[in-house]
């Protein structure tokens, strides 16, 4: 007996070059993704920038940049076009192009365990206010070879129910019937503020949809959208299951703790190899009395870049203007986001600086990178005597040296 796809899913999943609705029999979905489930990462995600001209036009000869650094960064995922990289500012064919030039740089879809310098791996965000653009991205996602689907849903007409969610997550998946498909919770941006657990059991019990892996976890602060307990919950969901991508790099000792091993956030782009020491020695030896000072003054040198970050004026996108200054030319964020001006640009940059002076953070390819172009421009236009930097210190995982200096958030 064949099964039918419910309404709602028809109706979407129709858009997708179809003449009829879409029917599959069970046995046949059943065999066609037998070997889809979770990616099981271990390791850090890239949230990666969408690369704009001083034009605001996509610039995807940026790509192969960003590629080479976080490859020298020793990051081997990368998450395109979601909420760092402006997702919802992009137009659909801007999407598909973006993730084209992602997946053209990173052309194979079998785990490449070779060396570290693999391209990165190539998960596509597929979300949309339109879920029938969402299914669209994600049946392109398919073709051109990405290794998974993340969906975020729609956030002005919200699911009313957690059932609608699944259903609307469910349309997304099965529109990608070979690739892992993510729920992206972000209840701070969508409103959409649903246990995800409760959602992992909706669309389990409606069975429909086999390639249905986890979610990417980015409401970890927010505990009336479940937040950490949430996610402890869904790891333990029938056995381990499902996976869970923590989304908040900053919590990424206390995600660890949990269990989460995959790990998707924006400064991945720019100081993987900050984050890269807590992994290796949580991998060593965990978290225990001997390392846990060192583990945690690592992190909070994480802190300190997201104050560099929040120090910028309203409106304006720190890190991408960080991530120009690496030298990796991804241009302003488009609007209603604001260009940088002179001054706050010029603040920004001397943030960056304290920044790398500090203890610690010189031997990071972000602050080598920065003091190459510094050095370029005092070639071209000589700084006035006594003008030079103060002297930085480098060490591996530093104490700090008080709890009053780290941040809050």
């Amino acid at each position: 007996m064949p099964h039918r796809v419910p309404l709602l899913l028809v109706g979407v999943l129709g858009v997708v070059g179809a003449t009829e609705p879409v029917v599959q029999s069970t046995e046949d979905a059943k065999t066609q993704n037998a070997t889809v489930g979770p990616l099981r990462i271990d390791g850090l995600v890239a949230a990666v920038h969408s690369p704009f001209d001083e034009d605001f036009a996509l610039d995807l000869a940026a790509v192969p940049a960003q590629r080479a650094w976080l490859r020298a960064t020793g990051v081997d995922w990368v998450y395109v076009g979601g909420t760092t990289g402006e997702s919802l500012s992009l137009t659909t064919a801007e999407r598909m192009a973006l993730a084209e030039a992602w997946c053209d740089v990173s052309p194979t879809r079998a785990p490449d365990t070779s060396s570290s310098q693999s391209p990165p791996k190539v998960i596509v965000h597929v979300g949309a206010e339109a879920v029938r653009d969402a299914v669209a991205l994600a049946a392109h996602a398919e073709r051109i070879g990405a290794h998974a689907i993340g969906a975020m849903p729609p956030s002005f007409f919200k699911p009313a129910t957690v059932d609608a969610l699944a259903a609307t997550v469910s349309a997304i998946c099965r529109a990608a019937p070979s690739l892992p498909c993510y729920y992206y919770h972000i209840p701070s941006k969508t409103g959409v503020d649903f246990r995800v657990v409760d959602l992992v059991g909706a669309i389990d019990a409606a069975g429909a949809t086999p390639t249905f892996a986890g979610v990417k976890y980015t409401g970890l602060y927010d505990l009336a959208a479940g937040g950490y307990p949430d996610a402890e919950r869904v790891l333990a969901y029938a056995g381990g299951r499902y996976e869970v991508l923590g989304g908040r790099e900053e919590m990424l000792l206390q995600s660890l703790a949990i269990g989460i091993t995959g790990h998707v956030g924006s400064q991945f782009t720019l100081v993987g190899d900050l984050y890269a020491g807590v992994l290796a020695e949580f991998a060593a030896r965990g978290l225990t009395a001997d390392n846990a000072d060192a583990l945690r003054a690592t992190q909070l040198r994480a802190l300190d870049l997201l104050d560099v970050q929040a120090g910028a004026p309203a409106g304006m996108n720190a890190l991408k203007r960080l991530v120009t200054y690496a030298g990796m030319r991804v241009g302003d964020a488009r609007a209603p986001f604001v260009p940088f001006d002179d001054d706050a640009d010029a603040s920004l940059r001397a943030a960056a600086d304290a920044f790398c002076a500090a203890p610690g953070n010189a031997d990071l390819r972000m602050c080598g990178a920065l003091d190459k172009e510094k050095a370029a421009a005092e070639h071209q236009n000589p700084p006035p005597p006594g003008a030079d930097d103060p002297p930085r210190q480098s060490g591996l995982l530093p104490p700090r040296s008080s709890p009053s200096s780290s941040s809050s958030r």
